[in-house]
């Protein structure tokens, strides 16, 4: 795999939309629009190809981003992904402080994983955090912001992925994006910290992107120390199954992947107005480059972006 030092700009535009796999959409869906302000939209599908056919579907979108809930046929897994990974172990949503998103979750039904009742301060700037998990054990991370930098009542702020290999995540996804990190932490620990991860001791590195609209954060547990991952898990196993990046030029990104030593696992083509192509990740996690014709319903244009942070379209923002 190419990890030269030398980047090669990207016509990736921003985190297109997160797939989940729950046991129950309508249940999920009542869910999120009872804690969040995020909102259903319409059209039920926004995903072009899908690695398994799904039985029901909705898109719940937020200012700057959309999410796709699918159920699945079978028995139904609610094994949880530990928090020290490995895989996709969270998504993380921001709101105002006086919103007491946090408490709107447990209130509602998610278990805490953070101990407590109440978010946790780790910093003293004006932004306490918690995890909890939902009635499929999914886990979200909640921001509740003193100061939040958007406007109105929740912002998609990032996916979380756990590698037990933070320099090789990091250069792939550096490859990938054609973009730096913003931020890149080797020694994050402290009570704070256990009581956040519910884990004692806990010892962490963390590295993040922003991708345009949402951001990719990148966890490598040192204490405990994230597991190797073993197969790629089924697409329909309940919890987080794909990232999806939108791209202006489908055919210069999958030249890109060829360059970098990446196969993908299905060939370029058009279905609901969108052609999308899959690949893996180094520890096998499922990611997608989603290149919308123009009747395609939703896109990134239409969300709000992350413009004080380096992005692909974007390299030098903030600096």
């Amino acid at each position: 795999m190419d990890n030269s030092t030398t980047l090669v700009a990207s016509t990736i535009k921003g985190m297109h939309h997160v797939g989940i796999a729950v046991s129950d959409v309508e249940k999920s869906v009542e869910f999120y629009q009872s804690v969040t302000a995020l909102k259903r939209i319409d059209h039920d599908n926004i995903a072009g190809y899908l690695p398994e056919p799904c039985e029901k579907s909705a898109v719940l979108k937020g200012p700057n981003g959309y999410l796709q809930l699918m159920q699945f046929a079978g028995p139904t897994d609610l094994s949880e992904v530990p928090v020290a990974g490995p895989g996709v172990t969270h998504l993380c949503l921001q709101s105002p402080a006086e919103d007491a998103l946090f408490n709107k979750f447990i209130n509602n039904g998610a278990k805490p994983v953070s101990k407590g009742d109440q978010p946790i301060d780790l910093n003293g700037q004006g932004v306490r955090y918690g995890y909890a998990r939902d009635a499929d054990n999914i886990m979200f991370e909640i921001e509740q912001l003193d100061q939040p930098r958007f406007e109105g009542s929740i912002w998609i702020a990032h996916i979380a992925l756990v590698t037990p290999d933070l320099d090789q995540s990091v250069a792939f996804y550096r490859n990938l994006l054609g973009v730096e990190t913003y931020g890149l932490v080797n020694k994050v620990m402290g009570e704070r910290f256990d009581e956040v991860t519910g884990i004692e001791n806990v010892r962490i590195r963390v590295a993040w992107f922003n991708t345009g609209n949402m951001v990719l954060e990148i966890w490598e547990y040192v204490n405990p120390k994230t597991p190797h991952p073993g197969e790629p898990l089924p697409f329909s196993k309940i919890g987080y199954n794909k990232i999806a990046l939108e791209v202006d030029d489908l055919e210069a990104e999958l030249s890109r992947l060829k360059r970098m030593g990446v196969e993908c696992l299905n060939e370029p083509e058009e279905i609901n107005g969108i052609t999308e192509v899959y690949f893996r990740d180094p520890d096998g996690n499922l990611i997608s480059l989603l290149k919308p014709n123009p009747s395609a319903e939703a896109g990134v244009a239409n969300l709000e972006h992350i413009r004080w942070l380096p992005s692909p379209s974007n390299p030098t923002a903030g600096k």
